[in-house]
């Protein structure tokens, strides 16, 4: 039969490999037991420690109160319990919680004291670290700069701070537990709802957006919302965190700014209509100047009278030259200055620029000077228009500026790699030179050397300015060398293709043509029918007279509106038109529309007659079906090229 194991063996097994620390002493506090628990936690071993006093080994700290209150407490209600700093043997300091109690015997003699304690040091630092976190994130939830909120998955307010509260002008009570969507502007309630789902389905868990909210005040506020999807460690979401960032002074400013820019874009529009409908007056008469003033050159005149009509033509041009700049001016500040770039002539464009400028040369007792290279090409793919308006521009301002001496124009030309041809321009005159000071401003919009009223130059002040702009547009570049008093310098260079690399459109070889039978002047055998409808009797008269310099027995209609064109071209089915642009009752572009549906013969050619001059305008010509376009003033030069084109008399036969 076994011996039965002592009940005190049991109980002195158990406490020896409890968890926490088993401490026993006696009625001094001196130990008597210590558990191998206490051994881990202290570093002491037993037989370190027993018969020596708790207050040396373990120098126990109470969080609560002294000792003797703590010894009170036991005594009256037989057990203590609390928390207590002590410290290990090799110093460190731990956190323990105790539970501490008197150990009596049979009779129930108090014989001692036992305590149970637990180091909770870790646990505790644990605590203290979430607590300093949760402290952390409760101050910048509250004090956030924006409007911060968490929301439930359904888009209810949980908690919000104060500066959304302030926000949105409702106290916490008015929100929590409330959707946000209640509070959102009308059209972008469901805003938050699409970012939802996406971020529940796993997409989109942070996403920044603009909102617009209704404040208690009924004001609208623009919020850049910052959504974030919180989950749990299994990945469960829980809810959102919301930023609120009040952007409503951004936004604002923003609606300003575009409100601004569609102000000054009308504004510029205004402008842009003023000046074509300026151009468009001013052109008018200006037709009827010079057209008849080139008319008179063309009968007998005597010296002075010759010399007369020479200056008034002169003039004319001089204005039209200024109409054409601040055009162009307006064209380059609105961004619509396009090339129109043919097959052209370069001799020509060079005769014809020197052309212009020969009389006052000459007047000036200049020299005008060309140094011809021969290897220039002789048909180039560019804007004749352009380049031709851009030597004069500089050529014209040598001269302009030359008191004595010569303005040279050198050309040269140079292959590139990519089938184009290199030409360089130089203008050089021994003029009156350009001032250090002044150097950095040429090309500035309406700035000229001299400003005071005794200026002796005239001009805009935008031919530079609109010179480089239309390098730049080619491609091109331009610069300058000056020596006050002695003389400046310009460079121009761009790149084009010549004849041999370019295909030819039918309007491209059109240009050819004329170009190549540019001495044509008239066409006496021919005896078309050609209607002339245009509103302004005196453009009209003129537009007879030119026309029958060139060909004095054709048979011309008038028509001085577009139903009248209409009427007068089914009836009598002219060989040509030619159709003013603006006109009462119905405008030429109509009046073109109707004729190229209504009449059996689609191939009379019609030719525009504006003095708008805008290359919108043109191209409005060309798509309802018109063939050419003159500007007015009508140029006698130009209009012979047209003519020629449409009714020389081997393509009538």
């Amino acid at each position: 039969m076994d011996h039965e194991f002592p009940k005190e063996a049991y109980s002195s097994l158990i406490l020896q490999y409890f968890y926490d620390a088993v401490i026993v002493t006696d009625l001094q506090f001196r130990i008597t037991r210590w558990n191998l628990a206490a051994e881990r936690i202290y570093g002491y071993k037993a037989e370190e420690v027993i018969q020596k006093s708790t207050a040396d080994i373990l120098n126990t700290i109470f969080l609560e109160g002294d000792r003797e209150k703590s010894i009170i407490q036991l005594q009256t209600n037989g057990i203590w319990q609390g928390e207590v700093y002590q410290f290990r043997r090799d110093g460190v300091k731990l956190k323990i919680r105790s539970a501490v109690s008197f150990l009596k015997n049979n009779d129930g003699t108090t014989i001692g004291v036992i305590a149970i304690n637990r180091d909770i040091t870790e646990e505790h630092k644990i605590q203290e670290e979430l607590s300093e976190s949760e402290e952390r994130f409760r101050m910048s939830f509250e004090n956030a700069g924006v409007g911060v909120c968490l929301l439930d998955l359904d888009g209810k307010f949980l908690r919000v701070n104060k500066k959304l509260q302030t926000m949105l002008g409702y106290p916490e009570t008015e929100l929590v537990g409330k959707a946000s969507k209640d509070f959102a502007y009308e059209e972008d309630r469901n805003i938050f709802y699409q970012y939802r789902e996406s971020a529940l389905k796993g997409k989109d868990v942070d996403v920044v957006y603009e909102k617009r909210y209704l404040s208690k005040s009924n004001q609208i506020l623009w919020i850049e919302i910052s959504n974030s999807l919180v989950k749990d460690r299994n990945g469960k979401p829980l809810y959102f965190v919301v930023h609120f960032n009040d952007i409503s002074d951004r936004k604002n400013a923003e609606l300003h700014l575009l409100q601004a820019k569609k102000e000054a874009e009308r504004a510029n529009q205004a402008k842009s209509d003023f000046v074509a409908n300026m151009s468009h007056e001013i052109r008018t008469p200006l037709n009827g100047v010079i057209g008849f003033n080139e008319l008179l050159m063309t009968t007998k005149l005597d010296a002075d009278q010759k010399e007369y009509v020479k200056n008034a033509i002169s003039s004319a041009h001089g204005l039209l030259g200024i109409i054409n700049d601040i055009l162009d001016f307006s064209k380059i500040e609105a961004g619509k200055l396009v090339l129109n770039e043919t097959v052209s002539s370069l001799k020509h464009i060079v005769k014809d620029s020197l052309g212009v400028l020969k009389w006052k040369a000459k007047e000036k007792k200049i020299q005008l000077v060309f140094e011809e290279d021969p290897n220039l090409p002789e048909w180039i793919v560019v804007d004749a228009t352009r380049l031709r308006q851009i030597l004069i521009n500089l050529i014209g301002n040598a001269v302009k500026f030359t008191e004595e001496g010569s303005v040279t124009l050198k050309i040269k030309s140079e292959k590139t790699q990519n089938d184009k041809i290199k030409l360089e321009f130089v203008i050089k005159d021994t003029g009156i030179g350009i001032p250090e000071l002044h150097k950095e401003k040429i090309f500035q919009s309406f700035w000229q050397g001299e400003t005071n009223s005794t200026r002796r130059f005239g001009g805009t002040g935008l031919g530079l300015r609109i010179t480089k702009s239309l390098l730049e547009l080619m491609g091109g570049k331009i610069e300058f060398f000056s020596k006050e008093g002695e003389g400046t310098e310009f460079r121009f260079s761009f790149e084009c293709l010549t004849l041999e690399n370019a295909n030819l459109s039918d309007d491209e070889n059109f240009q050819k043509e004329i170009w190549e039978n540019i001495n044509q002047s008239t066409l006496l055998k021919v005896t078309p029918k050609i209607l002339i409808a245009e509103d302004n009797l005196m453009n009209r008269d003129l537009l007879k007279r030119m026309v029958l310099k060139y060909i004095p027995n054709a048979t011309l209609l008038e028509a001085k509106n577009g139903v009248e064109a209409v009427q007068m071209a089914k009836e009598y089915l002219p060989q040509m038109i030619f159709m003013d642009v603006q006109m009462p009752e119905m405008d030429g572009l109509e009046a073109t529309t109707l004729i190229r549906k209504e009449i059996m013969n689609p191939q009379i050619p019609i030719v525009a007659l504006t003095a708008g001059a805008l290359y919108e305008e043109r191209k409005k010509c060309f798509d309802v079906g018109m063939d050419h376009f003159l500007t007015k003033p009508i140029d006698i030069f130009a209009l012979n090229q047209v003519l020629f084109h449409y009714l020389d008399p081997s393509k009538l036969d």
